[in-house]
């Protein structure tokens, strides 16, 4: 799927969860929100799945990104919970270069966060286990989706996804 088309679909999502009619209340957790912005992914990202915090690669292994445990004090493993992502689940051991289309990491009203950025960095580096097209570092706060991207293990402008 083509980076612009990606940001469409999430931009879709994000526009619909701005304008349901009953709206996720100010400070609800960044689980509601990441629900919510999920099921309306869903009819953007035909044959992809999208689930929120998955944890596993494949059938019989946790999701873990080796090193992550050292960027806070608080984590005691490297096993890691995204909040969102869309990917193809499969049942062999480890997924394939394009099983892993994008991850998503939520904070509520909360600058980034380091731990979240060194996620998307690792989840998206090309010489990585998982490979993920794109990443992507999402701030909500007053119904605002302040959006921070990465690609290839590194940052990049929004407008770099172009079409």
């Amino acid at each position: 799927m083509k980076n612009h088309r990606i940001l469409e679909a999430v931009m879709f999502a994000i526009e619909c969860v701005k304008s349901e009619t009953r709206r996720l209340q100010a400070g609800v957790s960044e689980r509601a929100v990441a629900h919510r912005l999920a099921v309306h992914m869903e009819s953007q990202f035909e044959d992809w799945d999208i689930d929120c915090e998955y944890n596993r690669r494949g059938p019989r292994f946790p999701k873990e990104l080796d090193g992550i445990v050292e960027c806070e004090e608080s984590r005691t493993t490297d096993r890691i919970l995204p909040d969102i992502i869309v990917h193809h689940r499969t049942n062999e051991a480890g997924p394939k270069d394009d099983d892993n289309l994008l991850v998503i990491e939520l904070k509520n009203d909360n600058g980034e966060d380091v731990c979240d950025r060194r996620k998307l960095e690792l989840f998206t580096d090309p010489g990585g286990y998982y490979k993920y097209q794109l990443g992507l570092y999402i701030n909500v706060g007053n119904h605002e989706f302040t959006r921070t991207w990465y690609q290839d293990g590194v940052q990049i402008a929004e407008n770099e996804l172009g079409a």
